[in-house]
């Protein structure tokens, strides 16, 4: 994945050719030992050319968790609609709006629905002195975002000192990084990737990265600010492209915005502080929203999504 995940518009550009140079080496390794069918997941940038290939090549392409045109202007829909055989869609609206469109798609829910113990989470008590930080899990939008959580954390912390900070650590960022931008003066508890879902769960809220840690906190019920910064040329790009209203999959499904959201000018510091020192001085909008957000956990579909798009592409 770190071939193929970039942050920012420079970054996409210069990481070109290397996209090139493994798309090149994935069909190389197909014709050398061509598989039964493939699955492609998310990414379509990058996968949609493949699917090309793969048809080409008369191996069955499946795609779970489908493109998300809904959301941005996007090439790709003809591709789908002539290389892809099934679009296992993760969100209740998305077959309809695939097979408006000439696709074959099919509903199996958001895989986090499995993935996450909820359960087990829901037995753990949150706390009201804990605040958790998830900025995200590239190098380049965690230096963007971290220093501003950081920021308001510190003012939080002058108001009330019994707070304590936790920032999850994804996968491939080390812990020296995450320290290094964040104040040496300001306690604070780096997270393993395998605790986060524990961490979600005790914080009172969460100051976090938009992407696919908002759906967890929502599934998870803790209340999230969420924020994202891209550089200038990126996000100029992006705002031109954009279908939807929010980029929060949460706010999404609810159609209304749950999760404040910030977006770059207004992703800094005195958003961050000013949007959790409300919920911090009125612990009954934290409750309230808690008790909504159950609601996602049957608006985002059934549990099982996994094993259902498992026996639909072994079926073929």
């Amino acid at each position: 994945m770190s071939r193929i995940c970039f942050t920012g518009f420079f970054d996409v550009l210069l990481g070109l050719p290397g996209i090139f140079r493994l798309q090149k080496e994935i069909a190389q390794c197909w014709e050398q030992d061509r598989p039964d069918a493939i699955v492609m997941v998310d990414c379509p940038d990058f996968n949609l050319p493949l699917a090309k290939t793969a048809h080409a090549m008369n191996i069955p392409v499946h795609y779970f968790m489908a493109p998300q045109f809904w959301a941005w202007k996007q090439q790709g829909m003809k591709i789908m609609q002539k290389h892809v055989q099934n679009i296992i869609c993760a969100l209740p609206f998305e077959p309809e709006y695939f097979q408006e469109r000439g696709c074959r798609a099919l509903y199996a829910g958001h895989p986090l629905q499995d993935v996450i113990p909820l359960q087990a989470l829901d037995k753990l008590t949150p706390s009201h002195h804990q605040i958790g930080i998830m900025p995200g899990s590239r190098k380049k939008e965690i230096s963007f975002l971290l220093p501003d959580f950081a920021e308001a954390a510190s003012r939080i912390y002058q108001k009330k000192p019994w707070m304590v900070f936790s920032v999850a650590r994804a996968p491939g960022v080390s812990r020296e990084f995450l320290q290094k931008l964040w104040p040496e003066n300001l306690p604070m508890n780096i997270v393993e990737p395998e605790n986060r879902f524990q961490m979600i769960r005790k914080s009172c809220l969460i100051l976090a990265a938009s992407g696919t840690a908002t759906l967890e906190t929502a599934l998870i019920g803790t209340p999230t600010i969420v924020a994202y910064k891209l550089d200038r040329p990126a996000a100029f790009v992006l705002r031109r492209l954009a279908y939807s209203k929010f980029i929060s999959l949460t706010n999404i499904l609810f159609q209304k915005e749950l999760f404040p959201e910030f977006l770059q000018e207004k992703a800094n510091a005195e958003s961050y502080y000013r949007q959790a020192a409300t919920w911090l001085n009125n612990p009954g909008v934290l409750v309230e929203l808690r008790n909504k957000l159950q609601e996602l956990r049957h608006i985002a579909g059934p549990t099982g999504g996994m094993a259902a798009a498992a026996k639909t592409i072994l079926a073929q």
